[in-house]
Order: C-alpha cells, then structure tokens, then sequence
C-alpha cells in the first residue's frame, strides 16, 4: 500500500512522541508493552514511524493508556 508523504511524516513524528514520553516516564518498551499488550517489536515498529495502521487502529489509544496520558499529548507536534 501507498501512503501519502504527509501521513507517512505524521506516523513519525508519532512515534517520536511514544518515545518521547515512554522515556519520561522511565520506562523500557518492554515494560510499555506488559501494559499495552501490544508486542514490543510492533511498539518498537510505531516509535520508529514505520507502523502506519497505528494511526487506524486502536493500539494508540492502548498506548496512551499505557503511559498513563492523554491522547492529545501524542497527538500534538
């Protein structure tokens, strides 16, 4: 599938902002993904911005949860 460049840049700087905050909050992807329940390779995939479906599934809000913030906040860039 072809994403357009500007949702590509979007899954980006999502995944930079997982990272952001899952660093902190002092925790490991490991430990993000015992409280998600989202496989640690896929968590890594998404603060890499190379999982576009993230954006389409209900894995951010997971992980919003999981970090124990608002969906805004991963949201804002």
């Amino acid at each position: 599938m072809n994403y357009d460049k500007s949702f590509i840049e979007v899954c980006r700087k999502l995944g930079e902002n997982i990272q952001k905050c899952r660093e902190e909050k002092g925790m490991t992807i490991k430990e993000l993904a015992e409280k998600t329940g989202i496989r640690k390779e896929y968590i890594k995939k998404i603060e890499d911005g190379k999982a576009y479906g993230v954006l389409l599934d209900r894995h951010i809000f997971k992980i919003a949860e999981g970090l124990n913030i608002k969906l805004s906040k991963l949201l804002t860039f």
